[in-house]
């Protein structure tokens, strides 16, 4: 019966760094399109909930031996964290708010981050490709108005943060419903590299 119970829980995982991804995701996002601006303490506290959830599935994949899927959730959650310091502190009041040069150069290298992952992801499902090809020109459209004074690539950027947390959650969702039920009832698509 234990080993039952463990083999769900070993399963649902990826659902519960999954989930911590679109807290974020859509938290940060939120932050960034100024949809909550009298909210900053409850989404700092989204942000800490999803880094720490990241941060404990990142760690519990490497305990299991699946480097690719520790190595992809750790930084994630330790970005969410990151942000919090970065850009939500400065909004309470508490330390000062990084310049537009340094913004660009951290989000630039968190974009190049997602980037790498995008393109080494395209022997899974067309979700997973959605969810990283969205987040990786999110990243870049943030960093990209650090530069610019009239926000069309904030824009931009929070359209790309909202699809990346719908994927994020759509997946979470999907594996879910695969775990409980037995079966997909939500459609992943296949892998690109799928033999015929």
């Amino acid at each position: 019966m234990n080993n039952a119970i463990r083999t769900v829980r070993q399963e649902n995982l990826p659902t519960v760094g999954l989930l911590g991804l679109g807290v974020g995701l859509s938290a940060y996002f939120s932050c960034q399109s100024g949809a909550f601006d009298q909210s900053t303490c409850w989404i700092a506290l989204a942000l800490l909930i999803a880094g720490i959830l990241q941060i404990f599935s990142s760690l519990h994949y490497q305990h299991q031996g699946r480097s690719h899927a520790a190595a992809t959730f750790l930084p994630f959650g330790i970005f969410w964290l990151s942000i919090i310091g970065y850009q939500i502190f400065p909004k309470l009041g508490v330390g000062q708010a990084p310049n537009s040069i340094a913004m660009f150069s951290y989000l630039s290298l968190w974009a190049l981050f997602v980037a790498i992952i995008f393109l080494a992801s395209f022997r899974q499902n067309v979700a997973v490709l959605w969810l990283y090809g969205s987040m990786m020109m999110s990243f870049m459209a943030l960093a990209a108005d650090q530069l610019r004074a009239d926000h069309i690539f904030l824009i931009i950027g929070c359209i790309g943060g909202f699809m990346a947390a719908f994927f994020a959650l759509y997946i979470c969702l999907a594996q879910f419903s695969q775990d409980c039920l037995g079966y997909s009832i939500l459609p992943l698509g296949e892998s690109l590299d799928t033999p015929e």
